[in-house]
């Protein structure tokens, strides 16, 4: 889920910033992004249901944890796609690139916001609170 938000993020922050897209195309693009956070929701809601029926291992759960998490990623991969198509303009990537190259202080965010983008989707929150409790 964490990083299906910061892909996200990054998509609505770069077509904000470098694409001047129509109603219609934002209305695909942002539906996109929705149905891959409600396949996560729902795929997080079936595995917590699945745990919560028994801890030992069953094949029928195992299967409905597969398909459920198959879902998500059908979802995922649709929404690359859609993306692709919908923004894939060699222009523009010039564009993007010479923005970057040519103005540091945007380099510097876009690296800094990529790195905390890297341990918000690769560390998980417990030890963010382990950090805080650890200070008090």
């Amino acid at each position: 889920m964490r990083f299906h938000l910061v892909a996200g993020l990054y998509v609505v922050a770069f077509c904000s910033k470098f694409y001047e897209l129509s109603a219609t195309k934002w209305c695909v693009l942002l539906f996109t992004i929705s149905l891959v956070f409600i396949t996560e929701i729902l795929n997080t809601v079936l595995e917590r249901v699945c745990d919560s029926i028994t801890k030992e291992y069953s094949k029928d759960i195992e299967f409905i944890k597969d398909v459920s998490a198959g879902a998500v990623l059908v979802g995922a991969v649709g929404s690359v796609i859609i993306a692709f198509l919908l923004l894939f303009d060699i222009e523009t990537f010039k564009n993007i690139f010479y923005h970057f190259t040519h103005n540091l202080v945007d380099l510097v965010f876009l690296i800094i916001g990529t790195v905390i983008a890297i341990l918000f989707i690769g560390v998980k929150p417990e030890s963010y609170l382990r950090i805080f409790k650890r200070k008090k």
